[in-house]
């Protein structure tokens, strides 16, 4: 019984409580990059109170970006693609949500070890002044892991999808970019280190045929502030 209490203490030790995500508004751009017809701008996208998220990007080694571009041009541009540094990966956001999500399934072992403990612990009971058999003591974990599990499971899966869906609906895209127009957008990147700078350069194309513009930012770890 001790062992399983250890254990136990040990899930919720490792866990603790689930995180409410909220809302974050997209970075503030820095200054621009003036390009060919093109300006841009590339920022670390902040996490706000999220910490439980950012620590878990910091793990992955994986930048959440704010990107913006503006079409200084008097003619409309066609964004074709970015690429990232060497090294880098470009991710869609429902892999980046992956990466950084809480496990919500987990608080699920809040009840379920000592209820599993309980099964065997039939016909065991504590001597003293007032006798309690083992399965009661497991029965009374199960129901109060029951009542600290459960809330943090929704907590936690609300929460992933909360932020999912704001990964999706702020995720950039290229495409066709007005004349004077500007987008501003997330971008996902997994590199090797995240204490490095990144490098993206935007591939657009103009009146003037193919063009390119690099944009750079610092690391994540030295700039956090997601």
């Amino acid at each position: 019984m001790r062992t399983l209490l250890c254990a136990l203490l040990a899930v919720v030790g490792g866990l603790g409580c689930a995180r409410i995500y909220r809302p974050v508004a997209l970075a503030t751009p820095p200054a621009s990059v003036q390009g060919e017809g093109l300006a841009g701008q590339l920022a670390p996208q902040p996490w706000g109170d999220n910490s439980r998220y950012e620590q878990k990007a910091l793990q992955a080694n994986l930048c959440v970006l704010t990107l913006t571009l503006e079409n200084t041009s008097s003619a409309d541009l066609e964004i074709l693609r970015l690429d990232p540094s060497v090294g880098a990966t470009a991710l869609p956001p429902e892999a980046a949500t992956s990466l950084v999500k809480q496990q919500s399934v987990a608080y699920l072992l809040y009840p379920l070890l000592p209820g599993l403990a309980g099964l065997g612990a039939a016909g065991k009971s504590s001597s003293g002044p007032v006798v309690i058999s083992d399965q009661a003591v497991f029965q009374g974990l199960t129901i109060a892991g029951a009542c600290i599990g459960v809330p943090n499971a929704i907590v936690a899966a609300r929460s992933n999808r909360r932020l999912e869906a704001f990964f999706r609906e702020q995720a950039w895209a290229p495409g066709r970019l007005a004349a004077g127009g500007t987008r501003r957008g997330l971008i996902f990147l997994r590199a090797p280190d995240s204490r490095t700078p990144l490098a993206v350069q935007v591939i657009f194309r103009g009146s003037m045929g193919e063009r390119n513009l690099t944009l750079t930012v610092q690391s994540a770890r030295s700039s956090q502030g997601p």
